[in-house]
């Protein structure tokens, strides 16, 4: 697709000029939208507050459903003109009230609508003390993905449509004018002068078959001879064979639809179950789509109705488990009776992606019934009726169906508190295991210390008593040179004797 510099490249050969006018025969310039009279737009009030400019490429995407448009314009005027990025980390419970939702779980799958269609990314950040809560920071895309093949904008829409409006009026004119030759040719043709009256018109099943028509003549009838002879013999056509158990054979977009659902059983689930496919199974699923559920929409009752009828919690250490795994396979899938609305889906209207009105009304007559004493029959045989709990872990309100928990949160909220426990005891023994390592350290470095300082004792302690010998030596060498020295002046000066006994 191209894109076009002015709006009046469109109609170059002309505008439609009076959308009153009467004409028999209209051409390309004489409607401007799909196939409806010229329509002019002005401007009304002009805004004092704040807007916010979406694509039109947004605008103009099919597959984007009218919450999820409104839902990526609350997204895009939260962006702020006054950063560089494109980030914006608004609640899902506020995102819900400002489009008029009762509930935030009827967030999640917009957004999943989103982020599939590229519109959107969506980041999980944790904060808060040891990283314990979380919240989704989204980064939303002004500019189409690269590959984008859809109408960027309103000029290639109506320029598309302009060439696809022309392509099918040539097409009809050029019909129109071999009608007659066509007509011409079947009145001139002898067969159908002669014998197309007479010969009767074999059916679909005869000519699939190779079987000659029956004759309808009598023996008195013209014709009546021609009709034998001309018979072959026949051929009964042997049975097809059976496509399955049950003689069902599904199209290519029914196979990869169950084979779909199939993969998105959940890992405990799918080891239960048998190796072949049980028809009961394909059956369910094959009966899910009938009323308007695509292969999505199934995979998303699976994974919801996992955890939200209790099959997740029953196969952790000391549930009850599973007793018929493909009795909960087909009752992953099956779809619900309980609402007489077909778009309701487990409480949730998927078109208005709301709470059911006729579920709420059913639930609220329900207790109503329960306070006045007018229970039914049936409940009484089965005990009484399940309770509901809230799960009160933080940012989430996933109902829940049973006793309430002694931690009062559930399956998905306990795995994620178990992972932010374990993670956090795993950074205390880390912690702990660098304070050991560095005490060691200190304490070895103190070692080698006191070792250097003893050794060093030592030596000087050495060095000290070898100085003390050596002086103890040198007065002993010094009295004995005096000594010599004495003797030796005595014996050459005897008259020093009488002197030195005197002093002495």
């Amino acid at each position: 697709m191209s894109d076009f510099r002015d709006e009046d490249d469109l109609w170059a050969d002309g505008l439609p000029e009076d959308a009153d006018e009467t004409v028999d025969d209209p051409t390309d310039d004489d409607l401007d939208e799909l196939d409806g009279p010229p329509v002019e737009f002005r401007r009304g009030r002009r805004s004092r507050y704040r807007f916010a400019m979406t694509p039109q490429w947004v605008m103009l995407m099919t597959e984007l459903s009218h919450p999820a448009f409104r839902l990526y314009c609350l997204m895009l005027a939260h962006v702020s003109s006054e950063r560089d990025d494109k980030l914006v980390w608004p609640q899902q419970k506020t995102l819900a009230k400002m489009m008029g939702y009762s509930r935030k779980a009827s967030v999640p799958p917009l957004v999943k609508l989103l982020v599939a269609l590229e519109l959107i990314e969506v980041e999980e950040k944790r904060y808060g003390h040891n990283n314990s809560r979380r919240r989704n920071v989204y980064t939303v895309h002004e500019e189409p993905p690269a590959h984008w093949k859809g109408w960027a904008s309103l000029q290639e829409f109506y320029a598309a449509e302009k060439a696809e409006r022309k392509a099918a009026r040539a097409a009809e004119r050029k019909a129109a004018a071999a009608a007659p030759k066509t007509a011409g040719k079947a009145r001139k043709s002898p067969e159908a002068a002669g014998q197309g009256q007479d010969a009767p018109t074999p059916s679909p099943e005869h000519g699939k078959s190779g079987e000659a028509a029956p004759a309808a003549r009598g023996h008195g009838e013209p014709g009546a001879s021609a009709a034998p002879a001309a018979a072959k013999p026949s051929r009964k056509k042997a049975p097809a064979k059976k496509a399955g158990k049950a003689g069902v054979r599904m199209t290519r977009e029914q196979a990869a639809a169950v084979a779909a659902v199939e993969a998105a059983w959940p890992a405990e689930l799918a080891a239960l179950l048998p190796k072949y496919r049980p028809d009961v199974i394909r059956d369910a699923v094959l009966e899910a789509m009938d009323f308007g559920r695509s292969a999505e929409q199934l995979v998303e009752r699976v994974r919801r109705r996992w955890s939200l009828h209790g099959y997740a919690d029953a196969l952790l250490p000391g549930g009850k488990g599973i007793g018929s795994p493909v009795g909960v396979a087909v009752g992953l899938v099956r779809p619900s009776t309980d609402c007489p609305d077909p778009m309701c889906e487990d409480g949730t209207t998927l078109h208005m992606n709301d709470a059911c009105p006729k579920c709420e009304q059913r639930r609220i007559d329900r207790k109503a019934d329960h306070r006045a004493g007018r229970v039914p029959d049936q409940r009484t045989d089965r005990g009484p009726a399940p309770k509901w709990w809230t799960c009160e872990g933080p940012d989430c309100e996933k109902p829940g169906k049973g006793e309430r928990p002694a931690d009062g949160l559930c399956s998905t909220c306990r795995e994620e508190m178990t992972a932010a426990t374990e993670r956090l005891a795993a950074k205390f023994a880390a912690e702990e295991a660098e304070r050991q390592r560095r005490a060691d350290v200190q304490w070895q470095e103190l070692l080698e210390e006191a070792y250097a300082e003893q050794h060093e004792r030592e030596e000087r302690a050495a060095e000290e008593r070898a100085a003390a010998a050596e002086r103890e030596r040198q007065r002993a060498a010094d009295a004995a040179e005096s000594q010599r020295i004495r003797e030796e002046l005595l014996r050459e000066h005897p008259e020093l004797a009488q002197y030195a006994q005197a002093r002495s």
